[in-house]
């Protein structure tokens, strides 16, 4: 029979296996197999038990600077991204609970209480317990805001809004300028359309966050409810400061256009549609740079489209050499702003008349003194061009 082994022993390894062997063969126990089957058929703990068990049990830990470095990269990756919620350590027990049920009155660790709660709340039909388990947490440590935040998250799920609110406001007694209680406790407020305490909630997260894209949507919506038409506009306005992509942007334009401010406009470029302060780009008291910057979007799509052309139009009442002025400025901007020459793909109207602007829901228009109109063509393979 071939030897299949190609590397030589040594004498030393050779002798460990004339030893091996030697060894005289044992029986296997004769209650193997049903220690086996015993341990298969064993009932699967509960829920509340795994996640006890993860948290509670020892855990060897080994040091390796490779492996610890990239952990501190992630720590602060996940601080910088900006976790709201300070980091709870992990009490590590010295031994499990044998138990099929862990119930919330035996632990007296408030952080271990406090990550059952969590990932039961992450499971299905887990509600009850898991606020059972938060509950605890607090009762341990009551001037914890996270574990506030989250007794408030759990009544939430469990459909009990007086009792979440009261666990935000001992929340915020704790911590004032917790933005993430401040928040919940604004969304609490406004389902039940008490809409003064709501946006109360909202505006101390805007006095502490001001570009808070929740809180500013939310106050607007709050306005629209109590018919504060100028205190609306401004909020959909700062909103779109900031704020151009998504669902809710677009809607905060519309219902600007719907008051007839036309100082943010949707414009369709090539197969996108694009947000655009038009108060900004006709202002001639603004910075360049700020206009460079709010025409980055249409340059860019320019640059990865060279089938689509720009047509700007810019409208000034009884002035026509300043509408020529700003078009031809606001296309430069444009060229300046692409990383390929875009120049070809632009072309450039003006007019001394207002802009007029139908309204879908009424016969009459709208007519501003100054406006812009951008809208774009495709030029398709046969060299036919299709507006867009």
């Amino acid at each position: 029979m071939m030897n299949m082994d190609t590397h030589p022993r040594n004498s030393s390894e050779q002798d460990l296996i004339d030893r091996l062997h030697r060894l005289p063969l044992e029986k296997a126990p004769a209650d193997l197999s049903d220690r086996v089957m015993a341990r298969i058929a064993a009932p699967k703990p509960s829920l509340a038990a795994a996640i006890w068990n993860l948290v509670s049990r020892p855990y060897s830990i080994s040091f390796r600077p490779v492996y610890a470095f990239g952990f501190a990269v992630l720590v602060c990756g996940a601080f910088f991204l900006g976790k709201n919620t300070r980091q709870v350590p992990v009490q590590i027990a010295q031994n499990s609970l044998p138990v099929a049920q862990i119930q919330p009155e035996t632990i007296e660790n408030p952080e271990s209480a406090y990550l059952v709660g969590r990932g039961l709340l992450r499971a299905d039909s887990s509600e009850r317990q898991a606020l059972a388990f938060l509950q605890r947490a607090s009762l341990l440590e009551p001037q914890n805001p996270e574990f506030a935040y989250w007794e408030g998250v759990g009544h939430w799920a469990n459909g009990d809004e007086d009792a979440e609110r009261s666990s935000y406001l001992r929340g915020l007694e704790a911590d004032p300028d917790n933005v993430p209680l401040l928040i919940n406790l604004g969304h609490s407020y406004l389902g039940e359309k008490r809409y003064k305490e709501a946006l109360g909630a909202y505006q101390a997260v805007l006095d502490l966050v001001p570009g808070n894209p929740v809180a500013r949507y939310n106050s607007g919506l709050i306005h629209r409810a109590l018919g504060m038409v100028s205190e609306e506009i401004a909020s959909w306005r700062s909103f779109l400061q900031e704020h151009r992509e998504g669902t809710k942007p677009f809607r905060a334009v519309q219902r600007l256009n719907d008051y007839g401010d036309f100082s943010f406009r949707i414009y369709q470029i090539g197969v996108r549609k694009i947000i655009v302060n038009q108060q900004l780009l006709l202002d001639e008291s603004v910075p360049e740079e700020m206009k460079q910057e709010e025409l980055a979007g249409i340059a860019s799509i320019l640059e990865e489209n060279d089938q689509v052309n720009l047509e700007v139009v810019v409208f000034i009442e009884h002035d026509r050499e300043a509408a020529r002025k700003r078009a031809i400025t606001l296309k430069r901007l444009l060229v300046q702003n692409s990383k390929t020459d875009v120049a070809d793909q632009v072309s450039l109207s003006w007019f001394a008349a207002p802009e007029t602007i139908e309204k879908g829901d009424s016969t009459s228009g709208v007519e501003l003194s100054e406006g812009l109109l951008i809208f774009s063509r495709l030029i398709t393979e046969n060299n036919k061009e299709v507006s867009i």
